[in-house]
């Protein structure tokens, strides 16, 4: 999961770059026991410290699809980053977005090959998921992501341990609007508001005809609440970052 800058973006996506290069340190974890390796790199520089200000984070998992490219067309005109979790062969597939997400600053992160329930299979077909995965997103992008999803939010000890090994934090969420099964936009606006709070972690799919209309809307309510659109590297900067092998459902708040 790396990011580079794009013309598009304001001052938090160049915070995006250098964070989503490589990412580390403590952040707030569901996870009791400390990790057993150093943090991904020292912390990077956020234009936004989210321990004073109000920061959610916009996460769309299973793309790569046809959808994505009308969804990137409004981050980038609404001056805003989100977090890409992508299934390997649809990085492969849609080889373009996945760059044009590099390019604009987002955080790109792994989501498996096959998208299947990792707590249902053996620890060495749970580390060619991951791993298999992250060659493919890394053949388009040069770099291998270091955040990770597992599909479903399913973890266990081995999931975390593959994790661990690959270099990766585990990041869930805590705000669901439920778009797989809601198909309305409107909807999932008001879903997302209903839950959101300071720190947040979103998780929306853009697999989903009906998910990319809702983002204008969701992006201009958020802001008029006083919520700054980070990436989850940008959300954890301020805290000490993210260590490997951990999990995170939510970041820091005021």
């Amino acid at each position: 999961m790396t990011a580079r800058p794009g013309r598009h973006r304001t001052a938090a996506a160049l915070a995006a770059t250098a964070l989503s290069v490589a990412v580390s340190a403590l952040g707030t974890t569901t996870a009791a026991a400390a990790p057993q390796h150093p943090p991904l790199t020292r912390p990077a520089h956020s234009a936004v410290d989210c321990r004073t200000v109000r920061c959610v984070a916009l996460t769309f998992d299973d793309g790569p699809t046809r959808y994505t490219a009308a969804l990137l067309t409004t981050l980038e005109h609404s001056h805003a980053v989100a977090t890409f979790f992508l299934i390997g062969p649809h990085a492969l597939q849609y080889r373009a977005d996945v760059l044009r997400e590099y390019r604009d600053g987002d955080a790109i992160g792994d989501h498996t090959v096959t998208h299947p329930h990792l707590t249902l299979l053996p620890l060495p077909r749970v580390a060619q998921q991951i791993e298999a995965a992250a060659q493919q997103i890394a053949s388009v992008t040069g770099h291998r992501p270091v955040l990770f999803r597992p599909p479903f939010g399913a973890w266990n000890a081995r999931v975390r341990e593959v994790a661990g090994t690959e270099r990766m934090a585990v990041v869930l969420w805590n705000v669901s609007p439920r778009d797989w099964k809601h198909h309305d936009p409107a909807f999932i606006d008001r879903a997302v508001l209903a839950q959101v709070r300071p720190g947040a972690i979103v998780v929306l799919h853009d697999r989903y005809a009906t998910t990319p209309p809702a983002v204008p809307r969701l992006i201009d309510a958020l802001r008029a609440r006083g919520y700054d659109l980070v990436t989850v590297p940008q959300l954890f900067a301020t805290s000490g970052g993210l260590h490997s092998g951990m999990v995170y459902d939510h970041g820091p708040g005021p």
